[in-house]
């Protein structure tokens, strides 16, 4: 019987583990997608700043 209180507890501390662990990657993904939103941000305004140095050039 200890064997088997053992093997329950410790399948209790790998369930708990798994949430845990699955509460950090989603976490992470939030963390990742707000990254990815930036870096969209920054290449939109570098790729408007390139437009407006065309347009200065081809208006020169």
């Amino acid at each position: 019987m200890e064997l088997i209180e053992r093997l329950e507890a410790r399948f209790g501390e790998l369930l708990t583990r798994v949430r845990q662990l699955e509460e950090e990657n989603q976490a992470l993904a939030l963390q990742v997608e707000a990254e990815a939103g930036k870096r969209r941000e920054i290449q939109n305004r570098i790729e408007a700043l390139l437009v407006k140095v065309q347009a200065s050039l081809g208006g020169q």
